[in-house]
């Protein structure tokens, strides 16, 4: 997974920046280039610009232009500069609710990715999944957009509208379009919670807010008095989010000097040790830790410190591998640079950044990253991103699921509106009578019927081949109407083959340390 540049918005006459920014480097690749000011360079370049460029240039504005371009140069999607409207919104980013359509996104690769859909938003509803790339909004393209600039387009009046294009998997022909109504939604940091069959009690952390770890107590503790013997902590598609509470929440599993993180930079203030403070909250509960390709930052660092620190078993796929700090310098001008200014590193001493040339490789050929050995004799491996112990679940999406997306293509909108007024309709006969009920044979073949009337054109092998994908969307729509949102929740997590690879360990697992022997 190669990493995007992650930029502000630049105007066309960027040119000059980068005009000034080549001539500076090739003063400075030069072998005369001792003999070169740099001050006087760049303000040569700017006199030429504003003298003789082929369209005026505010001279305010290109020094905007320079430091842009220098920050870029550096090859770090995370160092950046912050215009004073930026750095603005920035300060005001702690708020737990919002109008919007309920995705949390990041860029990838150059496309602003969908992270996680929050549970039961518009979209959520939309089916909109991890991993999709989101190509265009309301008709603009969306590529080479920054977070930011795709949560102003999200937000808006409730009740108004967006219209996305969105592309899921690598390389798919299609596209799907969707359009997703914006309504008030609430951030919560754990968005599911519930006691699975066997006691093993099930947790999604879906970001790191100013109140995960308060969050985390109450529900953790709400599920062992509702019977929970072990828990499931699941980070997959958590991007991270505010580094002090990643390190509280895992000072709730660890015991008093124990370590969680420590980060090396080349300045005295950018190195620091995170250890355990407080004695561990729960320390008979067997854990194991879900993690993903889009784990990333203060999530990663938790699943870290439990893995390293054998306290918890990693399960899932390697994580994303964002393992540097930023901080925050204001300027003079009320502007800011976010500047990476040091690096993540485990109790173990793994650096969790992915080495940039080597992290495709790394990614799947985890024999070939160096090994570090645990307390308890495990070996674990570095080389960037967290290593999952046990291996579960797919990095793309599911390949027959993959076929109908490309098959149904355009009309993708068309057959989840058709998909959903089947189990309304369904409903609304008294069909679902048991809230674990199964999505029956005939049900699918009059889905089909009604799809091939409509123009959605679908072969039968390829319908036949994504039963699961329809029998989740009809069923999860049907439970909705029948019992509530509540166990639409249920039935995703039940049906999970991440989350049942992970319960059948922990059901095994007797004991906290008893979790890598369950495996």
């Amino acid at each position: 997974m190669k990493r995007s540049r992650v930029l502000g918005s630049i105007v066309l006459m960027l040119a000059a920046a980068w005009s000034s920014v080549w001539l500076i480097q090739r003063a400075v690749r030069s072998d005369d280039r001792s003999a070169q000011d740099g001050a006087q360079l760049l303000e040569s370049v700017m006199r030429h610009v504003r003298e003789n460029y082929v369209e005026p240039v505010d001279a305010e504005q290109m020094w905007d232009f320079a430091a842009v371009g220098l920050l870029d140069e550096l090859g770090d999607p995370n160092s950046a500069y912050l215009t004073p409207e930026r750095l603005e919104r920035l300060d005001r980013s702690a708020s737990n609710s919002y109008v919007g359509v309920g995705l949390q996104v990041d860029v990838r690769d150059g496309w602003v990715t969908v992270s996680l859909p929050r549970a039961g938003s518009p979209a959520e509803r939309a089916g909109l999944q991890p991993g999709d790339h989101l190509v265009e909004v309301d008709g603009r393209a969306m590529r080479g957009w920054t977070v930011e600039e795709a949560r102003v387009a999200f937000s808006g009046p409730p009740g108004s509208t967006i219209a996305l294009v969105v592309e899921r998997g690598s390389g798919a022909s299609a596209r799907i379009s969707v359009s997703l109504e914006r309504t008030a939604i609430v951030v919560r940091a754990v968005s599911r919670a519930m006691v699975l069959d066997g006691g093993v009690g099930y947790l999604a952390v879906s970001t790191f807010s100013d109140s995960t770890e308060v969050e985390l107590v109450r529900t953790v503790d709400s599920l062992r008095a509702a019977g929970a013997r072990s828990i499931m902590l699941d980070l997959r598609g958590n991007p991270g989010g505010l580094l002090v509470e990643g390190v509280h929440v895992a000072d709730l599993f660890l015991s008093p000097g124990q370590r969680i993180v420590s980060t090396r930079g080349r300045v005295a203030m950018a190195n620091a040790i995170y250890t355990d403070s407080t004695p561990e909250r729960w320390p008979d509960l067997p854990v194991v830790v879900l993690v993903n390709q889009l784990t990333a930052s203060a999530a990663e660092i938790v699943a870290g410190a439990l893995q390293d620190n054998d306290r918890a078993l990693v399960l899932g796929r390697a994580t994303y591998g964002k393992g540097s700090a930023q901080a925050i310098y204001r300027l003079v001008n009320g502007a800011g640079v976010s500047l990476t200014n040091a690096r993540w590193v485990t109790p173990l001493g793994r650096s969790i950044e992915y080495p940039l040339a080597d992290e495709e490789l790394l990614a799947d050929a985890e024999t070939s990253r160096p090994q570090f050995m645990t307390a308890m004799g495990r070996t674990i491996f570095g080389g960037g991103g967290i290593v999952p112990d046990v291996v579960a679940g797919d990095s793309v999406a599911d390949e027959a699921e993959q076929r109908f997306v490309d098959e149904v293509g355009p009309d993708y909108a068309e057959w989840r509106r058709i998909a959903r007024s089947f189990a309304t309709a369904r409903v609304r006969e008294g069909a679902v009578h048991d809230s674990l009920f199964a999505v029956p044979l005939a049900w699918r073949q009059q889905l089909y019927a009604r799809l091939d009337r409509a123009g959605v054109a679908v072969s039968v092998v390829t319908y036949r081949e994504a039963h699961a994908v329809v029998d989740r969307i009809v069923g999860n729509e049907a439970l909705r109407l029948a019992f509530g949102a509540a166990y639409v929740q249920r039935r995703v997590v039940r049906d999970d083959p991440v989350v049942q690879r992970a319960a059948g360990v922990l059901r095994k697992a007797r004991s906290a340390r008893a979790v890598f022997a369950a495996e």
